[in-house]
């Protein structure tokens, strides 16, 4: 934590550079590298941290105060990294050989063919966050079972170098994620460097990590959640800064404070971002103790947390647009932070992971006891 808070002041002054770039510049890549925040959940084997999901949560609130799209990045790089985890001994050795291995890609599956020894995929994979800065891509695929023509799915590894760039992030937020396009043509992926989703959904890592089996999916959307509750707490300490000395124009207050309307505002903003910080780390805490397993015995538990953080996700965004009516037209001015936390948490919280109706839906049919199962990883 205290490596969060040193680095606040150059992360913030990247945020302008960040913005026209659309990438993070590199100074504030090697900061984060030589900090060891890409290393978080890296197996302890290969120099990790295997930090605990609250330290987590804290760090990426932590640098979201400074910088929104670094705090992403270090959530996006744990997470991949944890997928990582789930392969072969000799991939893991491979993919985490280097002391910072840093790892951009998605689940959606592209399209592959089986060949000799492995697999030859082809396509585009878009929203790969940190693609100029990864050394190595996740891919999703699809594969037609030879005897059956059934669909298999499978998370290859490729090198960084094996891949090509499509710059395609012109976004309105979280500009600095440079989440580009991944380009692939007939790349070949050996056998060991791909993981079938049914391991996934299991959460059983592999090789020397078998001590570590977070469910993937609630700790992926918790890790995504952390940046916004960042936003969400740097977006109300401009409010409680600036309301008691900012004239709430149009009427007799000399002062924001004075007026009961944006008292009753602000405390309503803050209990929402409260009980978003409430249900997320309760999540994380879930998680540290074990209590999230996997198999259909978690199921009910792991539908919950799905849940919790896309309701979490929803009452950081609903804090924060209260907030900027309390603030004022000034929010939206270029120089205002206001409107960057609002542009960046309305972002990031449509991530599909963050996508509240669908966890609405799971956790529903769960405690309902409907069978039918909506997503592939839950």
């Amino acid at each position: 934590m205290a490596d969060a808070v040193r680095l606040q002041p150059l992360l913030r002054d990247s945020t302008l550079a960040s913005e026209a770039m659309r990438k993070l510049p590199d100074e504030a890549i090697d900061a984060l590298t030589d900090a060891g925040f890409f290393r978080l959940l890296k197996p302890r084997r290969f120099g990790g941290v295997h930090a605990r999901q609250r330290t987590m949560l804290e760090i990426a609130e932590t640098l979201c105060q400074a910088n929104a799209s670094a705090a992403w990045l270090v959530s996006i790089a744990a997470a991949a990294a944890v997928v990582a985890r789930h392969g072969s001994e000799q991939a893991q050795s491979e993919i985490f050989g280097t002391p910072d291995t840093r790892i951009a890609g998605g689940l959606a599956p592209g399209s592959a063919r089986r060949v000799d020894g492995g697999f030859s995929i082809s396509g585009s994979w878009s929203y790969a966050s940190g693609a100029p800065h990864a050394d190595w891509a996740s891919i999703g695929v699809a594969v037609p079972r030879q005897d059956s023509g059934d669909i298999e799915t499978y998370l290859c590894f490729v090198p960084a170098f094996e891949v090509r760039l499509r710059d395609t992030w012109h976004t309105a937020g979280m500009r600095g994620t440079a989440s580009q396009t991944l380009l692939a043509e007939e790349v070949f992926v050996p056998e060991h460097r791909a993981i079938a989703f049914g391991t996934l959904a299991s959460g059983r890592s592999s090789g020397g990590d078998s001590g570590y089996h977070l469910p993937l999916a609630p700790m992926a959307a918790l890790l995504l959640l952390g940046p916004l509750l960042g936003l969400g707490r740097a977006a109300a300490d401009l409010v409680l800064q600036t309301a008691p000395s900012k004239p709430l124009a149009n009427t007799s207050f000399v002062h924001q404070s004075d007026s009961a309307g944006v008292q009753i505002q602000v405390a309503e903003a803050k209990l929402k971002l409260r009980t978003a910080r409430l249900h997320a780390y309760e999540v994380a805490d879930a998680l540290d103790a074990g209590q999230m397993v996997n198999g259909e015995a978690g199921y009910p538990l792991r539908a919950q947390a799905r849940a919790q953080c896309g309701y979490a996700a929803r009452q950081v965004l609903e804090a924060i647009q209260t907030l900027i009516n309390v603030h004022g037209a000034g929010s939206f001015a270029d120089s205002s932070a206001m409107q960057q936390y609002w542009r960046d948490a309305n972002v990031a919280a449509r991530h599909a992971a963050l996508n509240s109706f669908v966890g609405y839906e799971i956790y529903g049919k769960s405690l309902l006891g409907v069978s039918e199962r909506i997503a592939p990883l839950v």
